[in-house]
């Protein structure tokens, strides 16, 4: 055992000082050669450009030709990944712009005057209740003013203006626990009241016995509310819930028009409200 042992350490240093000597002193193309090729498989970077011209002119022709196309192909794949990574930047501009165009269209369909507003910071701790807008006094907005949102060719309520700062606003969601919106149904002779339950869902009670409501009708902000303009989407009706022995009304949940939290840009619609109604906000911010 010990003399395989010595074997292997005259071994090594036979080699490390042959390998001294040939880096230390001239040799042939042969050895030149070898180097170079050691070199290039554990560090390729060395020999990317002019400088390193100096080391390898021993090196063949052929061999030479060799190292030039590996590094040309290791440029190409660079440009490839660029290039992949641009193609990805480009399609997805498309899309933005083909969503903004879509959303511009419904807002101009809408009828009703406002500003876009892009969404700029949500509260994880407050996921459903509300966002902030990046348009604010500034911008003309003022608090109760409704918000709507904007998804897949489909409009839908998002909330109201709950505080206004020079140049960015709070929203409250109509998913907030806090918040309500009456609404109907087009056509019919109900009303009901919709409120926010702090989750995605928005729960609708007060709809009279015996209305004719049911799974996948749309409901719509009522004339009989003063803050939401008539007409405007709230949601479809997901379940409704049989009624309770010691209750007079029919309760349903209600999925909201628009995805609440996927809402990238907002519209705020601008209307002259009863001066009264601002006291239901904390109104404008300093």
């Amino acid at each position: 055992m010990n003399r395989e042992k010595d074997l292997a350490n005259y071994a090594f240093v036979f080699f490390v000082f042959l390998s001294v000597l040939l880096l230390l002193f001239p040799s042939t193309r042969i050895a030149q050669t070898a180097r170079i090729l050691a070199s290039y498989s554990l560090y390729p970077s060395l020999h990317y450009g002019a400088k390193y011209d100096h080391y390898i002119r021993n090196v063949p022709e052929n061999f030479l030709n060799i190292l030039k196309t590996d590094q040309e192909n290791r440029d190409l794949k660079n440009k490839i990944k660029e290039l992949e990574i641009s193609v990805k930047a480009a399609q997805a501009a498309e899309a933005e712009n083909q969503r903004l165009t879509g959303e511009l269209g419904l807002s101009r369909n809408l009828g009703l005057k406002g500003v876009w507003a892009r969404v700029i910071n949500r509260n994880p701790l407050d996921w459903h209740g509300a966002f902030f807008i990046d348009k604010g006094v500034k911008a003309g907005i003022t608090p109760n003013a409704t918000v709507m949102g904007f998804e897949n060719a489909r409009l839908g309520l998002a909330g109201r203006v709950l505080e206004v700062y020079p140049d960015f606003s709070k929203v409250l969601l109509i998913t907030n626990g806090v918040s309500s919106v009456i609404c109907s149904a087009p056509g019919a002779r109900f009303e009901g009241l919709a409120e926010g339950k702090g989750t995605w869902l928005l729960k609708v009670n007060y709809i009279p016995e015996g209305s004719e409501i049911a799974e996948g009708m749309e409901l719509m902000t009522s004339p009989g509310g003063l803050l939401f303009p008539q007409g405007l989407p709230v949601g479809r009706v997901a379940r409704v819930h049989p009624k309770e022995s010691f209750m007079n009304f029919i309760t349903a949940d209600v999925a909201p028009a628009v995805s609440i939290n996927s809402l990238k840009e907002v519209y705020v619609i601008k209307r002259e409200l009863p001066a009264d109604l601002y006291g239901l906000s904390e109104g404008v911010k300093k």
